[in-house]
This record gives C-alpha cells, sequence and structure tokens, in this order.
C-alpha cells in the first residue's frame, strides 16, 4: 500500500472520528436542554428488578375507606402522561400511584431489558412496589402498552386486583416489520451510535408530530408535550429499553393469548375503553377478538376516539370507572360511548 494511500485512510479516520466526537457532543447538549427543566417530579423505590420512579396524588376526600389507582403509561411515554390526563379527576375517589415503567422515564432496570420486555414481569415489579407503599386491591388502569401491562397484570394477579381498566391496548400480536428507528436502536455498536449521536437532535424535531399522530383525529391538549415530560424518551438508556420492549410485546402476548379464556380470579374486574378511530392499536384487531374469547369483560366503544383517548376523554373515562367501582362489577359486552356536546 502506497504512503498516499495510508496518508489518505488516516486523514479520513480522523476526519471521521472528529466529525462523530463533534456530533456525539452536539448531542448531549441538545438533550441537556431539553431534559433540563424535567427533572424527576416523584419518588424512587427499589424492587428485585428495578428501581422504579412513580408519582403520588394523595385523595382529596378524606373517607377512610378509598380505591387506590395505579396508573401505568404507554410506549414512548412515562408517568407524567397518565397523571397528567387522569391525576386529577381519579383523585377525587382516591389515591393515585403513576409509575414510570421499569427502565423508562426515570426507572432503571437491574437485569436485562428483554428479560423484563415481557409486561407480566413488569405488572410484577409495579405490583411489588404498590404492596411496599402501603397499598392493596389496586384498581390498574394501563394506556396503550401500559394498557397490555394492566392486562399481564390481571393475567398473573388477579386476586391481588380490584379491577384491570385497559384503554386502547394490543391484546393479539400483530404482524409485520418494526418501527426503523426501534429496529436501529437495537443494533449492535450502530444503535449506540444513533442513540448517543443523532437521538437528541433529530427526536426534538419528532415531539410534536408523534403526539399529534397519536391523537389523531382528535387534537393533543394544549402544552401536551412540555407538560407530559415527552422528551424524556430521548434518553439513550430509555430510547433502547423502550424499543425492546416495542419489539418484544407481540412475542409475548403471543403467549398470554394462550391462556386468555382461563384467567383465575379476573371474572368482572376487567374493562377496556377503546376508540373506534383509533389509527395506532386497531379496536376490531384486539379489543373484539377478546371480547370474544371473554364475554365477561366490558368494551366501551368510543365514538371518534384516536389513540390519546386518556387524555380527550379523560372524564368519560373516569365516570365509567366509578361506575365499575360503584356496582361492583364490569357490565359484561359490547358497548358504545358518544361524548355529549
Amino acid at each position: 500500500m502506497s504512503g498516499f494511500i495510508v496518508k489518505s485512510l488516516v486523514g479520513f479516520s480522523a476526519v471521521t472520528l472528529l466529525l462523530g466526537i463533534g456530533l456525539w457532543l452536539h448531542d448531549i447538549r441538545v438533550r441537556a436542554q431539553l431534559l433540563a427543566d424535567l427533572p424527576p417530579q416523584g419518588q424512587f423505590i427499589e424492587t428485585d428488578n428495578a428501581t422504579l420512579h412513580y408519582l403520588r396524588r394523595n385523595a382529596q376526600s378524606k373517607s377512610t375507606k378509598q380505591p387506590v389507582f395505579v396508573l401505568i403509561h404507554g410506549s414512548s411515554a412515562n408517568a407524567q402522561d397518565m397523571m397528567l390526563a387522569l391525576g386529577e379527576p381519579l383523585s377525587r375517589h382516591g389515591t393515585v400511584l403513576s409509575f414510570d415503567r421499569p427502565g423508562i422515564g426515570y426507572s432503571v432496570n437491574k437485569v436485562d431489558d428483554l428479560w423484563m420486555s415481557d409486561p407480566r414481569r413488569q405488572a410484577r415489579e409495579i405490583h411489588q412496589a404498590v404492596l411496599a407503599l402501603g397499598y392493596e386491591k389496586p384498581v390498574v388502569i394501563g394506556q396503550s402498552w401500559g394498557g397490555s401491562t394492566a392486562l399481564a397484570y390481571a393475567h398473573v394477579l388477579g386476586a391481588e386486583i380490584t379491577g384491570s381498566i385497559m384503554l386502547a391496548p394490543p391484546i393479539i400480536p400483530w404482524y409485520g416489520p418494526d418501527f426503523w428507528a426501534n429496529r436501529l436502536a437495537t443494533t449492535p455498536i450502530i444503535g449506540v451510535m444513533f442513540t448517543h449521536m443523532t437521538l437528541g437532535k433529530y427526536g426534538a424535531t419528532q415531539l410534536d408530530s408523534g403526539a399529534a399522530g397519536a391523537a389523531y383525529p382528535e387534537v393533543t391538549p394544549q402544552g401536551y408535550v412540555k407538560d407530559s415530560a415527552l422528551a424524556l424518551i430521548l434518553q439513550p438508556r430509555a430510547f433502547i429499553t423502550n424499543a425492546v420492549y416495542a419489539m418484544n410485546l407481540r412475542h409475548h402476548l403471543a403467549d398470554m393469548q394462550k391462556t386468555y379464556a382461563d384467567m383465575p380470579d379476573t371474572q368482572g374486574k376487567l374493562m377496556i375503553l377503546h376508540g373506534d378511530s383509533d389509527p395506532t392499536v386497531s379496536i376490531d384487531y384486539n379489543a373484539v377478538p377478546f371480547l370474544a374469547k371473554r364475554p365477561d369483560v366490558e368494551l366501551i366503544e368510543l365514538a371518534g376516539a384516536g389513540h390519546l383517548l386518556h387524555h380527550t376523554w379523560k372524564d368519560e373515562i373516569t365516570a365509567q370507572i366509578m361506575r365499575f367501582l360503584k356496582d361492583g362489577k364490569v357490565t359484561a359486552g359490547k358497548h358504545q360511548l358518544v361524548k355529549a356536546n
């Protein structure tokens, strides 16, 4: 190899290295600016396999007998998203706990992300924290991926809950390619480069459009991206963990669905609220087939609702939850709910 070629390769490598360092440092700065106003808002609790960050909103009423509501967020979100949506209306009736799922937001896994990608394992970690905080028989409420966790909660801890309220949950394993960013983030070496060199810069430009797409055909609440701390997903660690979870959920649902018809101690405890216009998780593909397997489940179809229903239909969702608690069981079958003008 001639000296000219060697010098050219060395020069190219040096330029590439400097460019990489520059991109990495710039992305650190972008992420720091995004996250500067988003410090942990809650407290931390240790479980066997995770350090969980959670928010608590105490009940407004001083009644001695009150439910505890456990909120579980969806993919790319965090505890603040669920508390922002349902914390205030539910706190009129009981104590509200909202958790960053293991490895997401400010929660940290003590184990491998792949192992923790099973929603049944996430449910057990959260329940361990609920018990350690002194609460029993929670009303579990999960949206999207968190809805799958709420289903898993009932699947493995049916006797330990008062009810499982699932908001637009993936229930049936789906087909097709994984989201390109998730595939990229989980690719060895390339994933580390992507999440540390470009994620902050690129992700910051996608937060508003991503939120709007989730809410479609409805509209995101004013200030949603900031108030829900959505930028927390741009932390490389959390983004990679979230990608592992997203890419493996279908496999865990495939295993769970083998015993959907036989989930002990869940009769009358399962409610699904799902928009009929949800472009992200189809009600006809997920909730309707589940109802066929479990005719004791209550499925409430929200007319015109998109995937961000916990924000756009929060009062109606709260009313349905309280009706369930008053009756002591769900009203089995499929029903439609139209928003009052």
